[in-house]
C-alpha cells in the first residue's frame, strides 16, 4: 500500500497514483479539535505535536503542517506577540520606523531552540521521528512581500513604485531572514516548504523578474534539500497565475482552474497544480461543498496535482466537511 509520503512526494515527480494527495492547511482547526488554546500549545511541545498528530490521524489526510502563523517570522525578529482569541493566531504591532537592517543580525538557529519558533521545530522533530517515513511533513513560512508589510505596516506594492530603492532594499532583507528560517526547516528533512505571501498576485507583472531573483536563493535551498517549493498567492486570476508560474515554484495552489487551462497556463513550465478548495466552503453547507467537489474534482488522476485549501482550514471548521473531502478524494 502506497504511503501518504509517497503520494505527495510522487505528486511532484509526475508518477502515476491512484489517488490525490490531500494537502490541508490545518493548523488552528487542530487545536480548536482538541479544545486546547493556542497560546498553551505553543508553550508546551508535547500538547503541539498531540494537537496536529490527531488532527490528521482523524481525517487521514496526507500532511501535516508545521503551522500557519504569519506573526511567527515576526517574533523571531524581536517582535511581541498580541494574544486574540483561544484559536486565532496572535497579532504584531507593526513599526512604520523599523530598520530593516538588522535582520541581517538575527540569529534564527538560536531563535529555534527557544519560544514559540523552539515548540515549532522541537514539534517537527518528534512528529518526524514517529511519523515522517509514511507521513509528508511540510512547513509554512510568511513571503518577503508579507514579512516586508507585516514589519513596517507599509504596503510594498504601492511604496515599490514611489521608492523603489528603499521598498526593494526591504524587501530583499526580509528574503535573507527568510532564506534563515528555510535552512532550519530544511535541515529537519521536511519535504514541502510552502511560502504563503497573497501580494505576490498584485506584484506589477514588469517587476517580476526582479522578484524571481528575490526568491531564486530561496527555492534553490529547497531543491538542496530535497524538499519541493509550494507558492500559496491566495485569490489569482488566471492571468495573475501564468506570471506567477514565471517565479519557478515546484507547484502553486489555485482554485477553479482545471487541468487543460492549467496546462495551457503552464506552457511547458515545470511546476505542479495545488487545486484548491476554497477555505471558505469548508465552513458551508455540506451539499455546497460537495457541489463545488464534483465540479472541479478531476474524474481521472492525473500527474502532477494534488488537492489542497486555498488557505488556511478555519478552526471552526465542521468535522463532517472535512471527512467528505477525505472520502470524495479516497472514492475509487
Amino acid at each position: 500500500m502506497i504511503t501518504s509520503k509517497r503520494l505527495v512526494r510522487g505528486a511532484f515527480e509526475s508518477a502515476d497514483l491512484p489517488r490525490l494527495p490531500f494537502i490541508p492547511w490545518i493548523f488552528t482547526h487542530a487545536a480548536r479539535l482538541e479544545q486546547i488554546p493556542l497560546r498553551r500549545i505553543f508553550a508546551d511541545p508535547t500538547q503541539y505535536t498531540k494537537c496536529l498528530h490527531n488532527a490528521q490521524k482523524l481525517y487521514g489526510y496526507d500532511a501535516i503542517v508545521s503551522s500557519f502563523d504569519s506573526s511567527l517570522e515576526m517574533e523571531i525578529c524581536g517582535y511581541p506577540v498580541n494574544w486574540r482569541g483561544d484559536y486565532e493566531a496572535p497579532a504584531i504591532s507593526p513599526n512604520p520606523g523599523f530598520d530593516f537592517g538588522r535582520l541581517k543580525d538575527v540569529n534564527v538557529a538560536s531563535a529555534a531552540k527557544a519560544g514559540r519558533f523552539g515548540t515549532v521545530i522541537e514539534s517537527l522533530r518528534r512528529i518526524n521521528g514517529v511519523a515522517g517515513p509514511n507521513l509528508a511533513l511540510v512547513a509554512v513560512i510568511n513571503g518577503p512581500l508579507t514579512l516586508t508589510a507585516g514589519l513596517s505596516g507599509r504596503d510594498p506594492l504601492k511604496n515599490f513604485t514611489e521608492r523603489p530603492e528603499e521598498v526593494s532594499g526591504a524587501i530583499e532583507a526580509a528574503a535573507g531572514l527568510i532564506l534563515k528560517v528555510v535552512q532550519v526547516y530544511c535541515q529537519m528533512e521536511l519535504d514541502i516548504i510552502a511560502i504563503a505571501d497573497r501580494l505576490t498576485a498584485a506584484f506589477p507583472a514588469a517587476h517580476l523578474p526582479w522578484l524571481k531573483s528575490i526568491f531564486s536563493p530561496i527555492l534553490g535551498v529547497i531543491r538542496f534539500y530535497n524538499a519541493f517549493s509550494v507558492l500559496l498567492p491566495g485569490e489569482a486570476s488566471p492571468d495573475n497565475v501564468a506570471n506567477l508560474l514565471d517565479l519557478g515554484f515546484d507547484g502553486m495552489v489555485a482554485s477553479e482552474i482545471d487541468m487543460n487551462t492549467w496546462n495551457k497556463l503552464k506552457r511547458g513550465r515545470s511546476c505542479i497544480l495545488g487545486k484548491a478548495i476554497p477555505a471558505r466552503l469548508l465552513n458551508s453547507e455540506p451539499r455546497e461543498l460537495q457541489a463545488y467537489l464534483e465540479k472541479y474534482l478531476p474524474e481521472r488522476i492525473g500527474p502532477g496535482v494534488f488537492l489542497t485549501t486555498d488557505w488556511e482550514v478555519p478552526p471552526e471548521t465542521p468535522p463532517d466537511n472535512v471527512h467528505l473531502v477525505m472520502n470524495m478524494v479516497s472514492k475509487p
